[in-house]
């Protein structure tokens, strides 16, 4: 008998909980965890969170100190770009072992490309040919239209519409309600703040909103 694996999220925070409860919708055909966990820094707060939230699942030990099981499959619910590839190369040091949640009502059309360590709501789309690196989040309702890529470590908001031929490149956060004109670019390690509509480029670094979107600040790591 094959053994099976426990799924380990990283992070029990807000997002880390709705992960927990789309990991539960998942068909059981399609997991390869039979139980869940948490590690996460602040273990004590954390708890009460998730039992306020009536989640029972433990919180197994902090980020630092996990050591990972055998069995072991993580999923990081980190939603900052930056902190969420600090942290996949951190549990990649322990030789880690990622796993992707796809919310069985994601539509996933033809063609399309992905990573490990996904993170796909309930009602995201992915249209045909759509290139999702590794540790990429889409929140609820997102969808990515046809020959776009998506770049590792991504975090895209709920709501959002990221059309055709457009590029999101590595560590970018796009917020809830964003819209992309087609072959727009967002650059590496930019944020674009909710409601923002991107019309053809923003730069690397940079912070931008507003419709059309304009430049605020650079970001300060």
């Amino acid at each position: 008998m094959p053994l099976r694996r426990r799924l380990v999220i990283v992070g029990a925070d807000a997002f880390g909980k709705e992960v927990w409860h789309w990991s539960n919708d998942v068909p059981s055909n399609s997991k390869n965890w039979d139980s869940v966990v948490f590690i996460n820094d602040e273990i004590k707060n954390a708890q009460i969170e998730l039992y306020n939230a009536n989640i029972s699942c433990l919180i197994v030990s902090t980020i630092d100190d996990y050591v990972p099981q055998c069995n072991d499959v993580c999923i990081c619910s980190i939603v900052n770009p930056k902190r969420k590839l600090d942290i996949v190369e951190q549990l990649e040091g322990k030789g880690v072992k990622f796993t992707n949640i796809i919310h069985p009502t994601a539509i996933i059309g033809n063609g399309c490309r992905l990573g490990t360590g996904i993170i796909l709501c309930p009602y995201t789309v992915l249209t045909v040919n759509v290139s999702v690196d590794n540790h990429v989040i889409i929140d609820k309702t997102s969808s990515i239209g046809h020959d776009a890529k998506i770049g590792e470590g991504v975090t895209i908001g709920s709501h959002c519409d990221i059309t055709g031929y457009c590029e999101i490149q590595r560590g970018s956060l796009i917020g809830e309600g964003t819209s992309t004109l087609p072959k727009s670019i967002v650059e590496e390690n930019s944020v674009v703040c909710a409601g923002s509509v991107v019309l053809k480029k923003v730069r690397a670094n940079r912070v931008v909103m507003g419709n059309p979107a304009y430049y605020v600040d650079r970001i300060v790591n």
